[in-house]
């Protein structure tokens, strides 16, 4: 990296490896010179162009500011790297042994820490290498208002650090050595009290009392003539004791002015809701009983938590007589990098009363001052947007009763381990406030007119206070406008962000979310962009890993830091989850950070990983040796294990909506394509169990578009028919049959008995359902055979037991009992007790039918038992359902009522309206009519 040598406490130089580089007078220099004074830290383009043009703004001031710093960086040469863009700001990143300002506050640092340990001679060597560093008045060749006020400041700085250096030289005794120094100081700053002291001293250690008397009476005429006013107090004691000879007193310590700063923010006038909270932060402060409190408020970008601060911090000001401080830390802002603890301190020391030539350069000094002024004073801080617990510790007072409050995305563990700090997660609004801060925005008479719409723009902004006030706002300033085409215009959006834009990059969601992604690091930064791929709502770590292609530990290293700054939120333990807007914006990080290549790649790897694990979960309750032949997953690729049927069963219920919304994914390779349709065939066995309202008439078409777009006929074929069977089972979407009919033409003309026994036993379950089991039977029958031919057990099987279901419907017991018993004794060991529940369902319904109800009613009994237990929920409604009817007939009417109500609660439960219907009706039946 090339060395700079930069020097702005005189002409302005900028050499580079020891070579000049000239840098153009007027904007280009104002520009590097302000970046100089802002060494490290963000300046935002606003600011540059308000500096360089004041009022008198050119046409289209960014581009003129952009291109002067890209003449900047030119002249930088190998350098020009050192100017860095942080969103529409500029830094210049410069070591402290580059810049002689730098230089001159490290030697300025190391003088007063060697003061206080009482190493008098060599504060004074220090002060006067600090004084080395000026070659004359600071920025001496360059000219403009921004640059003179530069200079002023600095010029300012150099006459302070004369002064104490003057003063160590007094104490040093070197009086006769500084007299004529003095001298030619006061000769040029007249006016300067402070120097003609330092002079009055000199001379009287000198002996010389006459000319230090003389020395005050000259002073006296000239700030009469030029200020008309007389010498201060202090001066004048000193002129005083002069004149008595009086030994010299040491110089009084001044006690900084009581200042009571009052620098919070204006609270929110409609601000909304935060009850809960309001009171966490209120016990807080009566828990801290006169120590210094600490109170930290964490939660996502956008959710109000600034708001909530602000407003607390109003509300309990009476509490705090010394005053309040308000400071954004800018942990978490789109144009900074956040603020420097330092530059923090400076202020808030400023606002308590301590004169700037009396603030010390360094962090430490600086820590050391703020708490020993904040040591007798009663104050609330409130230090907002903090970016992590080592940017706000500095600021910390100590002392009892002052009360800090600090707001951050990041949760700020730190502080409540080593800090004692109360915690208060602020999570998304109620549904009820969140209804309220949009009414508050466009009127409750406008609102009640539209109160459907209204609700749909609450859920569409995810209850964010950030967006909900965005749409408010733009509602409010149109009041013309129909609420209702907001909100059809949030719903048909492929791109919320276009409807939640604001011109202030601190209020545009997407700047929000931005400064904390920008923030990430790498493995996290990935993790985030594949939120936006995963269809949602919840992951796993293992399922990260498999979207990664890396570890376990890194994906939860990963899942860990995002949820540490609140991208995502963890509802559950090993589960995590991401609010809508966020996601829509990592879909966006995603599509536009991410080669297509390897959007495809990991696309596929999250396929499989829930492929795999759903087919290790199925093969848990069925026979192995139906499984597809999936081969092997990619590298990566980590599916879950199950260590028995329960946990299969678990993970298949809590992985619902994704399993769903992966069948439904628009594949983009033939790749993709064939793991989808195999995810669907996996699934297909426990659609009807596991039936959520609306599914599986949405999964179909994407699983059947799946198997079309694939390459293998056979496979196409089968599947079809084979996730056609429970989705026609349990919906009336009226594609399905048609699909079915497909799946069978196309069975026939391939001439594969496997795909047309397969799609028969399809078409058995389909046609039971319209009560043509005479035809089913035919179909399961045929199957039965060709299976059994070819020694497959686990679908012959199936085809049997469809054969006594419709045997034992048309009244044919005696096939009905010999199929099912063949069932039960061919079904393999781990499928044995689902096969002896599915048959005990049939004998049930057989003893039912032949009125031994006794029988029928110990069946369906053992049946339930069993069902419930293993959580199949929709099977366990449906024996509940025919239990209830063997109860009716034996005359037992409030069993049977008892039965058909769970049964109906289930059936509701897992939206089966029509079938819930149907039970309500027997149990309506149950009553006797009104009598007039």
């Amino acid at each position: 990296m090339p060395t700079l040598d930069v020097r702005l406490l005189g002409p302005l130089e900028v050499r580079i490896d020891g070579a000049e580089a000239a840098v153009p007078r007027g904007k280009t220099a104002t520009i590097l010179a302000i970046l100089l004074d802002e060494a490290n830290s963000v300046v935002p383009l606003d600011s540059l162009i308000r500096a360089v043009y004041g009022l008198e703004l050119p046409r289209d001031p960014d581009t003129q500011i952009q291109n002067a710093v890209g003449v900047l960086r030119g002249k930088l040469g190998a350098a020009r790297d050192r100017i860095e863009t942080v969103g529409r700001a500029y830094r210049l990143r410069i070591a402290p042994a580059e810049l002689d300002l730098l230089r001159c506050k490290a030697n300025e640092d190391r003088a007063r820490t060697l003061r206080l340990e009482g190493r008098t001679g060599e504060a004074a060597a220090a002060l006067r290498e600090a004084l080395a560093e000026w070659r004359g008045p600071a920025l001496a060749d360059q000219a403009g208002t921004a640059v003179e006020a530069i200079r002023r400041r600095y010029d300012e700085h150099r006459l302070t650090l004369l002064e104490r250096r003057l003063d160590l030289d007094l104490e040093l005794g070197r009086h006769a050595d500084v007299v004529d120094e003095l001298r030619q100081v006061v000769a040029a700053h007249g006016t300067r009290q402070r120097l003609t002291a330092l002079l009055m001293r000199a001379l009287h250690a000198a002996g010389r009392i006459a000319e230090a008397a003389d020395a005050f009476a000259a002073l006296k005429e000239r700030l009469a003539e030029a200020l008309g006013v007389d010498p201060d107090r202090e001066l004048v004691d000193l002129h005083t004791a002069i004149l008595r000879d009086e030994p010299a007193a040491p110089a009084a310590v001044v006690e900084p002015p009581r200042l009571v700063p009052a620098t919070l923010p204006r609270a929110i006038t409609r601000f909304t809701g935060r009850d809960c909270e309001i009171r966490l932060l209120d016990d807080s402060l009566e828990a801290a009983d006169g120590e210094a409190g600490l109170a930290v408020v964490t939660g996502m970008g956008g959710v109000g938590k600034t708001a909530l601060a602000v407003r607390w911090a109003h509300r309990v000001a009476h509490r705090f007589p010394d005053g309040q401080l308000y400071f954004n830390l800018r942990g978490f802002d789109p144009l900074s990098d956040g603020a420097d603890p330092a530059a923090v301190l400076a202020e808030a020391l400023a606002a308590l009363g301590v004169p700037a030539h009396q603030l010390p350069a360094g962090l430490d000094e600086r820590v050391g001052l703020y708490r020993t002024v904040l040591a007798r004073r009663r104050v609330l801080i409130l230090l907002d947007n903090a970016r992590d617990a080592a940017q706000v510790r500095p600021l910390l007072p100590v002392a009892p009763g002052s009360f800090t409050l600090v707001t951050s995305r990041d949760r700020l563990s730190g502080l409540d381990a080593g800090e004692g700090a109360d915690t208060v997660p602020l999570e998304l609004m109620s549904e009820g406030d969140a209804w309220a801060l949009l009414v508050r925005r466009i009127g409750l008479t406008r609102a009640m007119a539209e109160e459907a719409p209204v609700r749909r723009i609450v859920a569409a902004c995810g209850r964010l206070p950030l967006a909900l006030t965005l749409i408010g706002a733009w509602a409010a300033q149109h009041p013309g406008f129909s609420v209702k085409s907001l909100a059809d215009r949030l719903d048909q959006t492929t791109n919320v962000f276009k409807v939640l834009a604001a011109a202030d990059p601190g209020s545009d969601p997407r700047s929000v979310f931005a400064c904390s992604y920008q923030a990430l690091g790498s493995r996290a930064a990935q993790a985030f962009r594949l939120f936006g791929l995963h269809p949602g709502p919840e992951l796993t770590p293992a399922a990260m890993a498999s979207l990664m292609g890396g570890s376990r530990a890194e994906a939860e290293s990963a899942l860990n830091e995002l949820a540490g700054v609140h991208l995502i939120e963890q509802p559950g333990e090993g589960r995590y989850s991401m609010h809508d807007l966020l996601r829509a914006y990592a879909k966006e990080r995603f599509a536009e950070e991410v080669a297509p290549e390897r959007r495809t790649a990991a696309a596929l790897r999250m396929v499989e990983h829930y492929l795999f694990t759903a087919s290790a979960a199925e093969a848990l309750s069925a026979d192995r040796s139906v499984s597809l032949d999936l081969g092997e997953p990619l590298p990566g690729v980590a599916p879950e294990r199950f260590k028995d049927l329960a946990a299969a069963a678990d993970w298949l219920d809590a992985e619902d909506d994704v399993l769903r919304g992966l069948v439904g994914l628009e594949a983009g390779s033939p790749e993709l394509d064939v793991r989808v349709w195999q995810l669907g065939w996996c699934l297909a066995g426990a659609i009807v169990d596991r039936f959520r309202g609306g599914g599986p008439a949405e999964d179909g078409p994407a699983a059947f578009t799946a198997t079309e777009r694939a390459g293998d006929l056979l496979g196409r074929i089968a599947a079809r028919g084979h996730l056609s069977g429970p989705m026609l089972m349990v919906s009336t979407e009226p594609s399905l049959p048609e699909e079915l009919s497909r799946a069978m033409e196309a069975a026939v003309n391939d001439r594969d008995p496997g795909a047309r026994a397969i799609v028969g036993y399809t078409l058995a379950a389909g046609l039971g359902g319209e009560g043509r089991d005479a035809e089913a039977r035919e179909y399961a029958r045929a199957g039965s055979e060709y299976f059994d031919r070819k020694g497959n057990r686990y679908w012959a099987n199936r085809m049997r037991y469809g054969v006594g279901w419709h045997s034992m419907v048309l009244g044919d017991f005696d096939e009905a009992r010999r199929c099912f018993a063949e069932v039960q004794a061919a079904a393999p060991p781990e499928r044995r007790p689902l096969a002896a529940a599915n048959t005990g369902l049939g004998f049930g319904y057989i003893a039912h039918a032949e009125g031994r109800y006794e029988d029928a009613v110990g069946h369906y009994r053992e049946v339930l038992a069993w069902f419930e237990a293993n959580e199949v929920r929709v099977s366990a409604a449906y024996t509940r359902e025919h239990l209830g009817e063997t109860h009716r007939a034996r005359g037992d009417a409030a069993a049977a009522r008892t039965q058909w109500a769970a049964a109906a609660e289930a059936y509701d439960t897992h939206g089966l309206g029509s079938e819930a219907d149907r039970v309500r009706a027997k149990i309506k039946a149950l009553d006797p009519p009104d009598r007039p």
